[in-house]
């Protein structure tokens, strides 16, 4: 298996497990994650917040190729289409999803890890999109963080591929908080308790209320949010009647 999953009853924990390779993200790798998330979307019972870390001394160095595959339009295609879907099933995932970042984070991986609620990292992560440096056009990376970070600071990290430290990319709009190396996985697991902690109807709700206003103007998000909100509450009147 490339990705180990731990399930409590209200906290799900995702671990890349590949560290012989830096845990980078081949086509297994992307099916065992698409996977997993699928079940997890699909329990309405079980876990309501997603851990995902890695095992090893880095998150992720990326995307992995198979050796000797075929670099035709199809086959490319292909391969960016499993990672996107990933990707979007992150992002849209129904439970609250945290990730907990050590070591590099590359390109693919931190993209993957960035599509998370929550992002904690270590003080010392080293964070990276070096495809440029490397020939590659990160259209799928920029896809995403187009609308994510700051103009001239997204310029800065594509075009030059300069590392992020851990506390550099709490300011940079990175990740959430950055801490101690040897706290990552504690400071993580510490914040999905708190999480699990609250009312799941509430937790669901949030996210899919995200979702949905992913791509709304602006002007519209209140009057769903209005809407959403006045049905989930009738509703929990009507059952504690």
């Amino acid at each position: 298996m490339a990705i180990d999953i731990d399930l409590d009853k209200r906290i799900a924990f995702l671990t890349l497990n590949r560290p012989e390779s830096g845990n980078r993200l081949d086509a297994t790798t992307l099916d065992e994650i698409s996977q997993a998330l699928a079940e997890l979307a699909n329990d309405t019972n079980g876990p309501t917040v997603l851990v995902l870390g890695a095992a090893g001394p880095d998150f992720s160095l990326g995307r992995e190729q198979a050796p000797g595959a075929a670099q035709t339009p199809k086959a490319i295609t292909a391969e960016f289409t499993r990672v996107q879907q990933v990707n979007e099933q992150l992002q849209h995932s129904p439970l609250v999803t945290i990730a907990a970042v050590r070591g590099q984070a590359v390109g693919a991986g931190l993209s993957l890890a960035g599509r998370c609620d929550i992002v904690i990292v270590a003080d010392d992560a080293r964070l990276s999109f070096p495809e440029i440096p490397r020939g590659i056009p990160p259209t799928i990376v920029l896809s995403h963080y187009r609308y994510v970070l700051p103009r001239n600071l997204l310029g800065d990290l594509i075009f030059t591929g300069r590392e992020l430290s851990g506390w550099e990319a709490v300011p940079a709009g990175l990740a959430a908080r950055a801490v101690a190396d040897d706290d990552v996985e504690a400071t993580a697991a510490a914040i999905a308790e708190q999480i699990a902690g609250y009312d799941p109807r509430t937790l669901r709700l949030v996210k899919e209320f995200l979702a949905r206003t992913e791509n709304l103007p602006p002007r519209d998000a209140p009057a769903l949010g209005i809407a959403m909100y006045a049905v989930e509450m009738a509703d929990r009147s009507l059952l504690r009647s």
